[in-house]
């Protein structure tokens, strides 16, 4: 599987090449009152309001901290009428990269490990790298969250 390598503090990830539309430097986002912790805000991205998520938070429990590594990654997620855009914020992004998580070694990941977005975990020389599921990312409970996002709830 090619994935882009990324890191939420500590966390070695990998999300998948074809989730992602773009990768952006740290852009501003509207906080909206009432909304968790997670969601950093509302951002205009190419034309259009998306939800811009801090994905540490979302799989770590710790922020990001926003350095000049720090990117946002704008991601499609789910297919046709349930599709949307995400655009999440990382500590930074690494390599382009293959990673076979389903070869022997792997791990397929525990439940509800990172809010359940942290799925099967790999090893290559660099050592232990986790790949994020972006359909996870925001879970049923709190999709609804994005219904206009969505353009349906």
């Amino acid at each position: 599987m090619r994935i882009v390598e990324v890191w939420l503090g500590e966390q070695r990830c990998a999300i998948p090449v074809g989730a992602i539309d773009e990768v952006l430097p740290v852009v501003e986002a509207r906080k909206l009152s009432g909304t968790p912790d997670w969601i950093v805000g509302v951002a205009r991205l190419r034309g259009a309001f998306v939800p811009l998520l801090d994905a540490s938070l979302i799989c770590t429990g710790n922020p990001i901290v926003r350095t000049m590594n720090a990117r946002v990654i704008l991601l499609q997620v789910g297919a046709g009428g349930g599709s949307m855009r995400l655009a999440v914020l990382v500590d930074r992004v690494g390599s382009l990269l293959t990673i076979d998580f389903e070869a022997s070694g792997t791990h397929p990941g525990i439940l509800g490990a990172g809010r359940g977005a942290l799925t099967c975990i790999a090893a290559d020389a660099a050592g232990d790298i986790y790949l994020l599921d972006p359909s996870k990312i925001v879970d049923e409970e709190n999709r609804k969250l994005f219904r206009d996002a969505i353009g349906s709830a």
